[in-house]
C-alpha cells in the first residue's frame, strides 16, 4: 500500500514540477506561460480524479473540489498575468 501511495505523490509531484519549470522556462512568453498553467492545472484535476477512484473514494464532491480548484489557479494566473 505505501508503494502506490509513493506513485501517486510521485505522478503529482512530476505533474507540478514540471508546470513550474515549464512555467520558469517561458519566461517573457505569456501566451506559453498562461498554457502551461492550464495544462498543469488540467493534470492536476485528472490526476486527482484518478487518484481517489483507484483509492476508493471519488465522490461528486471530491470532484468538485478538484475543478474548483484548478479553476480558481487558473484564474488567479489569468489575473496576473493579464
Amino acid at each position: 500500500m505505501k508503494y502506490h501511495q509513493f506513485i501517486h505523490g510521485f505522478v503529482l509531484f512530476c505533474i507540478l514540477a514540471g508546470g513550474a519549470l515549464t512555467f520558469w522556462y517561458a519566461a517573457g512568453d505569456t501566451r506559453l506561460q498562461l498554457t502551461a498553467g492550464v495544462v498543469t492545472s488540467i493534470a492536476y484535476v485528472a490526476w486527482g480524479i484518478i487518484h481517489h477512484a483507484l483509492q476508493g473514494d471519488l465522490h461528486r464532491n471530491v470532484v468538485i473540489e478538484y475543478i474548483l480548484i484548478g479553476s480558481i489557479a487558473i484564474v488567479l494566473l489569468l489575473t496576473l498575468a493579464l
